[in-house]
């Protein structure tokens, strides 16, 4: 798949975004690569896949990247990219009824659209991408939808995720923004902002619910959905502090393999150690049910001081 040229038509009117192939910036990676968005401006840098409307990477001006990609990189149409920030939809996990449906959902796997670019007045630069129900997803998935990804790029990354259910019954739906956030040494990155909440332990066999005693240090695998959760969790990464606000989200995932991830191909032995996800979504007991017509949105902000 490369753009289209509506698509090029709108990313060439913009300055500081352009058009290039996955295998220019990744070169390590395997697969026949993938078409990639870089947006950049004076405040900060951004890859975009348009499988999956991936966030790749996001660089503040001056700073370091905030995103983890694998060392076992794929980028392959229709295989997932390992890290960055996947959009787990419309379903969270696995599937609620049907095991053999794919492990969180669709979207990420499915090309989307550019519908829109433009330099804001701030200086920051903003693109919506888009995906509608097509005959791949509807055999997987039979239900109508728009889903809309508004990324906007500073000095901080915003996104902007629009979800509208247009088939014509009710249906439950789970989301997850699934960050992956580059660490130094994830033994000592601290977690804050989930202290005094609940969380579903999800390794056990009987998913134990258990209140959070303080800030959160991982120290093995971890697999943890967090409930009812403050807007804001911040990351101590050692090297400085990643913060994560969004106000319309209930959920916060924490998630690291640990030693396991010697069994995850495209992260391999090790490489754990670079990474904590900290996901911001709606799942389990906060998992909506949209109306015909209904409209799921939320946002997210990513900053570092």
């Amino acid at each position: 798949m490369s753009f289209s040229p509506a698509e090029a038509a709108l990313i060439n009117a913009v300055p500081g975004i352009s058009q290039r192939d996955s295998r220019e910036l990744y070169p390590q990676a395997d697969g026949a690569g993938l078409p990639v968005l870089v947006i950049e401006n004076a405040q900060g840098r951004a890859v975009v896949a348009l499988q999956g409307a991936h966030l790749m990477s996001f660089v503040p001006a001056g700073g370091d990247d905030l995103l983890w990609l694998s060392p076992k990189l794929v980028l392959q149409a229709g295989e997932a990219v390992r890290g960055g920030i996947p959009l787990c939809m419309p379903w969270f996990g696995a599937h609620p009824e049907h095991d053999d449906l794919p492990k969180h959902g669709f979207a990420r796997n499915e090309n989307w659209s550019v519908i829109e670019a433009a330099a804001n007045d701030d200086g920051s630069t903003r693109v919506v991408l888009e995906l509608r129900d097509n005959d791949a997803s509807r055999a997987l998935w039979p239900h109508a939808f728009v889903y809309r990804l508004a990324i906007t790029v500073g000095s901080t990354l915003h996104l902007d995720l629009q979800a509208q259910h247009l088939g014509q019954e009710p249906q439950l739906h789970s989301f997850a923004l699934h960050t992956y956030f580059a660490v130094p040494d994830v033994s000592k990155a601290v977690i804050h902002g989930l202290e005094g909440t609940e969380y579903i332990d999800t390794l056990p066999a009987d998913k134990p619910r258990i209140a959070q005693e303080g800030e959160l240090q991982l120290s093995g695998p971890t697999d943890r959905v967090y409930l009812d959760v403050p807007k804001v969790q911040t990351i101590s990464t050692g090297k400085g502090k990643i913060v994560i606000e969004s106000a319309e989200t209930h959920c916060a995932v924490v998630w690291n393999p640990w030693e396991n991830a010697a069994r995850i191909a495209d992260i391999g032995a090790g490489n754990y150690v670079g990474y904590v996800c900290v996901e911001r979504g709606d799942m389990w007991d906060y998992s909506p049910t949209l109306q015909p017509g209904d409209i799921y949105h939320v946002g997210m902000t990513l900053s570092a001081e």
